[in-house]
C-alpha cells in the first residue's frame, strides 16, 4: 500500500481515506496559505506556501520557515509580509 490522507483517527472510529494525493489549508477568504502533498518517494511530504493571505488584522508572506519541536515533530509557519 502507498501512503494515503486520511481524516478522523481510528480511536474515534470515524477514519475516511481521502483520494487526494494533497490539501489545501485555505483562510476565510478563500485564499490558500498551505498545500501539502505526499511527495513522489512515498515517504515525505512537500508543504508549500502559496497566495499571500490574511489572519485577523495580520497579512502574512507566502515564505516557510519550519521550526523544529522535537525529533519527530516540526511547526511550519508563514511569515509576516514585509512591505
Amino acid at each position: 500500500m502507498s501512503l494515503h490522507i486520511e481524516t478522523g483517527h481510528p480511536i474515534t472510529n470515524d477514519v475516511d481515506i481521502l483520494a487526494a494525493k494533497g490539501v489545501r489549508f485555505v483562510t476565510d477568504d478563500g485564499r490558500t496559505m498551505f498545500e501539502v502533498h505526499i511527495g513522489q518517494d512515498g515517504r515525505s511530504i512537500e508543504i508549500r506556501g502559496v497566495d499571500v493571505t490574511k489572519v485577523k488584522d495580520l497579512i502574512y508572506d507566502s515564505s516557510l520557515v519550519a521550526c523544529p519541536n522535537a525529533s519527530n515533530s516540526l511547526t511550519i509557519r508563514t511569515l509576516l509580509y514585509d512591505a
